[in-house]
């Protein structure tokens, strides 16, 4: 069959000819049905998805942000005559909706799907939903094809990267799938099961030997848990002895570095070329990490002073030379106004770049959920977030986050951070004169880059809400 695959994005999308990514799911698809000839297109590079062009079949991927103009793409396509498969985290969470506006649905991870769809689809037998997921899918009536479980990730497919010409500045690898923390905030759990899968060591190191740039491990993080500390300290091991060590950045916890052991993954990271880590801190604030379900994920344990704990891990991990961008929820119950400029302040007094976001209920999460059962979500459309607060007004929300950007963002708090971490590159024993010269440069420009889309999504919502 002649299929094109779509990734889906909104013209508005802050990302547009920005992505530094590769996109990886789609690949991955066309390499587990190899046989079919493939078309591939990143809509945050090309709007432009060729409707003319004769196919036989269309796939798309939708994120929470291009929902809409997915559906319009789809809808086009359904018009013209041509089968339409909807997947992707979007439509994980909002099957039934994405349905109207497709041949069938696939839910969660897709690679054994998409073979089985693709064998449906030659024997005039598709299915409306194709699952992958931990709990039974009700399909009300449908047509539906659930795996039985979780596939393993012993045969996961070579991705055809080839399908994208353009160059990016990461590729995307991952080692594992799950997480046993489930933030009510987070709907990994729910896609990927709460316990750790695992690919096989070797499987991932030689795809990461076929790099030539940077990349981007996309596990839950990139640390690990206390039960799988043993596979990446044997995964980075085996990337430190490549011929040529890349560097890379991931996802990350701050639990690590409070165990003796996770401390040792953290430096074998570093050894591997780890750059960067993002790390989901949401909160400083005791009761909204236990009510969220993140405290687990702190390595703050029973400290009195979770605040000061949480500093000592940030430490331990800056020292090893690695970058911190950390990630803040803001707008729970216990928050008030206060809690952004406390938390900005929390970022500036560690060098970390600060990310907030105000706190948003994402379909297929618990906290979407619950919120929905008390019928307290809020109408996105007009407000900067579904989740409604008793004190915080969206005006308020909007001055904040332009404070943040403005202060955690400037030329003379890039350029501290930036003197910050090349003292500690510089003392590194491992690192030449060209990694402390690469890692500083690399650590001003992330910054930098991160100010330009923080401003450009709070700017989207200044408009959104405020129309200006």
């Amino acid at each position: 069959m002649r299929i094109k695959l779509i990734l889906a994005a909104d013209k508005n999308d802050t990302l547009r000819k920005k992505n530094p990514f590769k996109p990886l799911s789609l690949s991955l698809l066309a390499g587990a049905a190899p046989e079919h000839k493939y078309d591939l297109v990143d809509m945050l590079d090309k709007p432009d998805v060729g409707f003319d062009e004769a196919v036989d079949l269309v796939g798309i991927s939708i994120r929470r942000s291009s929902e809409e103009a997915a559906f319009e793409v789809a809808d086009q396509f359904k018009n013209k005559g041509v089968k339409v498969i909807l997947g992707g985290p979007q439509v994980s969470a909002n099957p039934f909706e994405s349905f109207k506006h497709a041949n069938a649905v696939v839910i969660g991870e897709g690679e054994e799907l998409w073979v089985k769809l693709l064998d449906d689809i030659s024997n005039d037998d598709l299915k409306d939903f194709y699952v992958s997921a931990p709990k039974k899918f009700e399909a009300s009536g449908h047509s539906l094809y659930q795996l039985k479980n979780l596939p393993s990730l012993e045969n996961i497919p070579k991705p055809n990267r080839n399908l994208l010409r353009k160059k990016y500045d990461f590729e995307l690898v991952f080692a594992s799938r799950g997480c046993a923390i489930n933030c009510d905030f987070c709907s990994v759990t729910r896609l990927f099961g709460s316990k750790y899968r695992l690919r096989p060591v070797d499987d991932v190191v030689g795809e990461i030997a076929d790099f030539t740039g940077y990349y981007y491990l996309i596990d839950d993080t990139v640390f690990g848990r206390p039960n799988t500390y043993d596979y990446y300290l044997e995964l980075y091991d085996k990337i430190s002895k490549l011929k040529k060590i890349n560097y890379w950045t991931g996802q990350a916890n701050l639990d690590a570095a409070s165990n003796e052991k996770g401390r040792e993954v953290i430096m074998k990271t570093v050894k591997a070329g780890f750059l960067y880590a993002a790390i989901g801190m949401e909160s400083i604030n005791k009761e909204v990490l236990q009510k969220s379900g993140s405290y687990s994920k702190m390595g703050i344990g029973k400290a009195t002073d979770i605040v000061e704990k949480m500093k000592e891990n940030i430490r331990f991990i800056q020292q090893q030379g690695i970058l911190i961008s950390a990630w803040f929820a803001i707008g729970y119950e216990d928050d008030n106004l206060d809690t952004y400029y406390t938390t900005l302040q929390f970022c500036l007094d560690m060098n970390i770049l600060p990310v907030f976001t105000p706190v948003y209920a994402l379909q297929g999460t618990d906290l979407y959920d619950r919120l929905k059962k008390e019928e307290k979500l809020q109408d996105i459309s007009v407000n900067v977030t579904n989740v409604p607060h008793h004190n915080i007004t969206n005006r308020q929300v909007i001055d904040a986050l332009e404070f943040v950007n403005r202060k955690g963002f400037s030329l003379v708090t890039n350029l501290k951070r930036t003197w910050f971490y090349f003292n500690i590159f510089a003392k590194q024993k491992g690192n030449t004169i060209g990694d402390v010269i690469h890692k500083t440069i690399f650590t001003f420009i992330t910054q930098h880059r991160f100010g330009k889309i923080t401003k450009l999504e709070t700017e989207k919502l200044k408009k959104k809400v405020l129309g200006k």
